[in-house]
Protein backbone atom coordinates (compact mmCIF):
# COMPACT_ATOMS: atom_id res chain seq x y z
CA UNK A 1 0.00 0.00 0.00
CA UNK A 2 1.31 3.46 -1.19
CA UNK A 3 1.50 5.56 1.75
CA UNK A 4 0.50 9.70 0.53
CA UNK A 5 2.97 12.32 0.47
CA UNK A 6 1.97 15.67 2.47
CA UNK A 7 0.53 18.28 0.43
CA UNK A 8 3.16 20.32 1.64
CA UNK A 9 6.05 19.06 2.60
CA UNK A 10 8.40 22.55 4.32
CA UNK A 11 11.32 23.07 1.84
CA UNK A 12 10.54 20.89 -0.76
CA UNK A 13 9.00 23.01 -3.14
CA UNK A 14 11.76 25.97 -2.75
CA UNK A 15 14.49 22.64 -3.45
CA UNK A 16 12.80 21.44 -6.81
CA UNK A 17 12.26 25.24 -7.96
CA UNK A 18 15.30 26.17 -7.10
CA UNK A 19 16.94 23.21 -8.91
CA UNK A 20 14.60 24.00 -11.54
CA UNK A 21 15.86 27.29 -12.00
CA UNK A 22 19.46 26.42 -11.77
CA UNK A 23 18.83 23.41 -14.67
CA UNK A 24 16.77 26.13 -16.93
CA UNK A 25 19.68 28.83 -16.59
CA UNK A 26 22.63 26.34 -16.94
CA UNK A 27 20.83 24.82 -20.61
CA UNK A 28 19.54 28.93 -21.70
CA UNK A 29 23.63 29.51 -20.91
CA UNK A 30 24.82 26.81 -22.58
CA UNK A 31 22.12 27.08 -25.53
CA UNK A 32 23.16 31.17 -25.99
CA UNK A 33 26.67 30.50 -26.13
CA UNK A 34 27.97 32.05 -29.11
CA UNK A 35 29.34 30.09 -31.80
CA UNK A 36 32.15 31.00 -34.14
CA UNK A 37 31.42 30.72 -38.18
CA UNK A 38 33.79 31.50 -41.13
CA UNK A 39 32.99 31.03 -44.68
CA UNK A 40 34.45 32.23 -47.84
CA UNK A 41 32.22 33.36 -50.90
CA UNK A 42 32.74 33.85 -54.66
CA UNK A 43 30.83 36.29 -56.86
CA UNK A 44 30.10 37.29 -60.00
CA UNK A 45 29.55 40.24 -62.17
CA UNK A 46 27.00 42.61 -60.32
CA UNK A 47 23.08 42.01 -61.31
CA UNK A 48 21.98 45.40 -61.17
CA UNK A 49 24.97 48.55 -60.90
CA UNK A 50 23.98 52.60 -60.81
CA UNK A 51 25.96 55.27 -59.84
CA UNK A 52 25.45 59.46 -59.80
CA UNK A 53 28.26 61.84 -60.16
CA UNK A 54 27.55 64.04 -57.44
CA UNK A 55 29.18 67.37 -58.84
CA UNK A 56 31.17 68.64 -56.12
CA UNK A 57 34.26 67.60 -57.38
CA UNK A 58 35.95 65.15 -59.88
CA UNK A 59 35.76 61.22 -58.67
CA UNK A 60 32.66 62.05 -56.25
CA UNK A 61 30.08 59.06 -57.08
CA UNK A 62 27.22 57.81 -55.28
CA UNK A 63 26.52 54.34 -56.32
CA UNK A 64 23.69 51.22 -55.80
CA UNK A 65 24.94 47.83 -56.58
CA UNK A 66 23.31 44.78 -55.90
CA UNK A 67 25.14 41.61 -56.46
CA UNK A 68 24.48 37.69 -55.79
CA UNK A 69 27.21 34.78 -54.92
CA UNK A 70 28.05 31.22 -53.57
CA UNK A 71 29.07 30.06 -50.51
CA UNK A 72 32.97 28.09 -52.15
CA UNK A 73 33.50 27.73 -48.39
CA UNK A 74 30.11 27.15 -46.66
CA UNK A 75 30.02 27.87 -43.26
CA UNK A 76 27.60 26.00 -40.60
CA UNK A 77 24.62 27.22 -38.04
CA UNK A 78 22.10 25.28 -36.08
CA UNK A 79 23.14 22.80 -38.12
CA UNK A 80 22.63 24.05 -42.26
CA UNK A 81 25.51 25.19 -44.27
CA UNK A 82 25.00 28.31 -46.20
CA UNK A 83 24.32 27.99 -49.53
CA UNK A 84 24.34 31.35 -51.32
CA UNK A 85 23.77 34.87 -50.73
CA UNK A 86 22.60 38.07 -52.43
CA UNK A 87 23.69 41.64 -50.80
CA UNK A 88 22.79 45.01 -52.14
CA UNK A 89 25.20 48.11 -51.23
CA UNK A 90 25.26 51.58 -51.15
CA UNK A 91 28.55 53.55 -51.59
CA UNK A 92 30.17 56.84 -51.47
CA UNK A 93 32.92 57.12 -53.73
CA UNK A 94 36.03 59.90 -53.77
CA UNK A 95 38.63 58.63 -56.16
CA UNK A 96 39.82 55.24 -55.54
CA UNK A 97 38.14 54.88 -51.93
CA UNK A 98 34.98 54.92 -50.45
CA UNK A 99 32.39 54.07 -47.92
CA UNK A 100 29.99 51.52 -48.21
CA UNK A 101 27.02 49.97 -46.29
CA UNK A 102 24.33 47.32 -47.28
CA UNK A 103 22.33 44.48 -46.33
CA UNK A 104 22.83 40.56 -46.75
CA UNK A 105 20.52 37.58 -46.65
CA UNK A 106 22.15 33.68 -46.61
CA UNK A 107 20.12 31.15 -47.70
CA UNK A 108 20.85 27.78 -46.05
CA UNK A 109 20.77 24.87 -47.72
CA UNK A 110 16.88 24.23 -46.18
CA UNK A 111 15.57 27.56 -47.22
CA UNK A 112 15.92 29.13 -44.31
CA UNK A 113 17.73 32.87 -44.59
CA UNK A 114 19.75 34.72 -41.92
CA UNK A 115 19.63 38.72 -42.23
CA UNK A 116 22.64 40.95 -41.69
CA UNK A 117 23.65 44.44 -42.05
CA UNK A 118 27.47 45.38 -42.90
CA UNK A 119 29.78 48.95 -42.99
CA UNK A 120 32.81 49.04 -44.38
CA UNK A 121 35.66 50.67 -46.25
CA UNK A 122 37.37 49.97 -49.48
CA UNK A 123 39.65 51.03 -52.90
CA UNK A 124 39.07 50.53 -56.69
CA UNK A 125 41.73 51.07 -59.19
CA UNK A 126 41.44 52.31 -62.69
CA UNK A 127 41.97 48.90 -63.53
CA UNK A 128 38.62 47.42 -61.66
CA UNK A 129 40.80 45.91 -59.15
CA UNK A 130 39.27 46.23 -55.42
CA UNK A 131 39.50 45.43 -51.87
CA UNK A 132 37.74 46.46 -49.17
CA UNK A 133 36.83 45.33 -45.34
CA UNK A 134 34.13 45.69 -42.33
CA UNK A 135 32.06 44.59 -39.66
CA UNK A 136 28.51 43.46 -40.00
CA UNK A 137 25.63 41.51 -37.60
CA UNK A 138 23.13 39.99 -37.77
CA UNK A 139 19.60 41.33 -37.56
CA UNK A 140 17.47 37.81 -37.45
CA UNK A 141 16.70 35.57 -39.75
CA UNK A 142 13.86 32.82 -40.34
CA UNK A 143 13.31 29.27 -39.13
CA UNK A 144 15.82 27.30 -37.32
CA UNK A 145 17.29 30.72 -37.30
CA UNK A 146 14.60 32.74 -35.71
CA UNK A 147 16.23 35.18 -33.31
CA UNK A 148 19.81 34.85 -34.98
CA UNK A 149 22.41 37.31 -33.25
CA UNK A 150 25.92 37.70 -33.97
CA UNK A 151 28.21 40.01 -35.57
CA UNK A 152 32.17 39.66 -37.14
CA UNK A 153 34.62 41.14 -39.70
CA UNK A 154 34.66 40.60 -43.46
CA UNK A 155 37.39 41.13 -46.27
CA UNK A 156 36.68 41.46 -50.25
CA UNK A 157 38.87 41.22 -52.83
CA UNK A 158 37.75 41.51 -56.92
CA UNK A 159 38.44 42.92 -60.04
CA UNK A 160 35.49 43.73 -63.30
CA UNK A 161 34.54 40.12 -63.41
CA UNK A 162 33.60 39.43 -59.51
CA UNK A 163 34.93 39.04 -55.89
CA UNK A 164 35.61 37.03 -53.30
CA UNK A 165 34.43 37.80 -49.48
CA UNK A 166 36.15 36.01 -46.61
CA UNK A 167 33.80 36.42 -43.49
CA UNK A 168 34.46 35.58 -39.67
CA UNK A 169 32.31 36.10 -36.88
CA UNK A 170 30.18 34.56 -34.08
CA UNK A 171 26.32 34.24 -34.07
CA UNK A 172 24.05 33.04 -31.01
CA UNK A 173 20.68 31.88 -31.30
CA UNK A 174 18.00 31.72 -28.74
CA UNK A 175 17.38 28.91 -26.60
CA UNK A 176 14.49 26.46 -27.33
CA UNK A 177 11.03 27.15 -25.91
CA UNK A 178 10.93 24.83 -22.52
CA UNK A 179 8.20 22.13 -23.29
CA UNK A 180 4.62 22.86 -21.88
CA UNK A 181 3.62 21.44 -18.92
CA UNK A 182 0.10 19.91 -18.20
CA UNK A 183 -1.52 21.45 -15.41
Amino acid sequence: MKTPLPQNVPGIRGKVALLAFTFLTLTAAIATAQTKITGDGKCGKPDKQESADVGDRAGHALVLVKFSCTWANPYEMAGLKSKDYTGTVAGDLSGEKGQYRGYVVVTMDNGDKAFLRFTGSGTIAKDGASAGEGTWSYTGGTGKLKGLTGKGTYKSTGNADGAEDHVEGEYTLPPPPPPKTKK
